[in-house]
C-alpha cells in the first residue's frame, strides 16, 4: 500500500515537471527517465513522442545520451544526436525512429543518488541552446525538492505508524509557494518599521521550517533577500532597483553566496539554499 502511494507521489512530480517544462520552453518533448536498480535507465514518462521508439525503452549502464548523464552525473546537451561524438550510439535506430534532432538530459540527484534523468528534444534540426539547458536544469531542481519533501513525508508517516501518507504538493503548488516566498522578502525589504519587518521575516522563516535541515552554512539576511530575488528570475539590476541598493552590491552579496554554498553558477545557489532549507 505504502509503495504503491510513493509510486503514484512520486509520478504525480515527475509529471508536473515535464508539463511544467514543455510550457516554459515551448520544447515538443520531453521525457523523464528512472534509474532502475541495476543501474540501467528506462524512460517511464513522456511527453510529445510520436512514435513508440523510445516509450519505455530501457538504456543500458554508460549508453547514449542518458548514459553519461548518469555516468558525469552532468547536463549534457546533443545538437545533432546520430553525429555526436561524446555519446555512444546503440540507440542511434530508436533515436531516428522517432525523428529527434537534438536532445538535452539533466540528471535528477536526491540526496546525492540519481534517482532519474530528465530529458528535452526536439524533431527539427535546431540547436538546443545554454538558455534550454538553465531551464531544464531549474526544472529537474524543482522535481528534486518535489522527490525529497515526497520522501521526507514518507518518513514522518513511517516514524509515526500510520498507513496513511499526507497529501503532497504538485509542482505548481510549489512554486507558488516558493513565489510568496521570495515577494515577501522583498517586502520585508521595503517595510521601514522594524518590528513589522522583523515579524514578516519570521512569516519567511515559518515557510521554510517543514523542510529545514540542519545548516551548516549560516547566510546572511541580505544574502538571502538576493537570492529571493534571483529565485524570481530577477537579474542583478532588477535585484538592485528591488532591494534598494547598488547593481555591484547585487554582485557582492551573490558572490559570497555562491562561496558558502559551493555554487558555480546563481541557479546552483538558489537550489543549494533549498537543498539546506533556506529557501522553499
Amino acid at each position: 500500500m505504502m509503495d504503491a502511494q510513493r509510486i503514484r507521489d512520486d509520478d504525480d512530480a515527475i509529471r508536473a515537471a515535464l508539463t511544467a517544462l514543455k510550457t516554459a520552453t515551448g520544447i515538443p518533448v520531453a521525457m523523464y527517465g528512472t534509474l532502475l536498480a541495476d543501474n540501467r535507465l528506462q524512460i517511464t514518462q513522456w511527453i510529445g513522442l510520436r512514435t513508440p521508439a523510445l516509450q519505455n525503452l530501457v538504456i543500458e549502464s554508460g549508453s547514449g545520451v542518458g548514459g553519461r548523464v548518469v555516468a558525469t552525473r552532468r547536463a549534457v546537451g546533443i545538437s545533432d544526436y546520430t553525429r555526436a561524438n561524446v555519446i555512444s550510439h546503440e540507440y542511434d535506430r530508436q533515436i531516428q525512429d522517432e525523428g529527434l534532432h537534438s536532445i538535452v538530459a539533466v540528471p535528477v540527484i536526491v540526496q546525492r543518488e540519481i534517482r532519474g534523468v530528465l530529458y528535452v528534444g526536439v524533431h527539427s534540426p535546431v540547436r538546443l541552446g545554454d538558455k534550454v539547458i538553465e531551464e531544464v536544469t531549474m526544472t529537474a531542481r524543482t522535481l528534486e525538492q518535489d522527490l525529497a519533501v515526497n520522501s521526507a513525508l514518507r518518513r514522518t508517516d513511517g516514524a509515526k505508524g500510520t498507513a496513511k501518507a499526507g497529501r503532497v504538493m504538485n509542482g505548481a503548488e510549489w512554486e507558488q509557494v516558493r513565489s510568496t516566498h521570495s515577494k515577501l522578502r522583498m517586502l520585508a525589504n521595503r517595510v521601514d518599521d522594524e518590528a513589522l519587518r522583523k515579524e514578516l521575516e519570521q512569516l519567511c522563516d515559518q515557510m521554510v521550517s517543514p523542510v529545514r535541515i540542519k545548516q551548516s552554512t549560516k547566510l546572511s539576511a541580505r544574502e538571502l533577500d538576493v537570492l529571493s530575488c534571483v529565485a524570481l528570475g530577477h537579474t542583478n539590476v532588477e535585484a538592485a532597483e528591488e532591494m534598494g541598493i547598488g547593481a555591484e552590491t547585487v554582485k557582492s552579496y551573490l558572490r559570497s553566496v555562491m562561496r558558502k554554498l559551493g555554487a558555480h553558477t546563481r541557479y546552483e545557489a538558489v537550489n543549494a539554499a533549498r537543498r539546506i532549507g533556506a529557501l522553499p
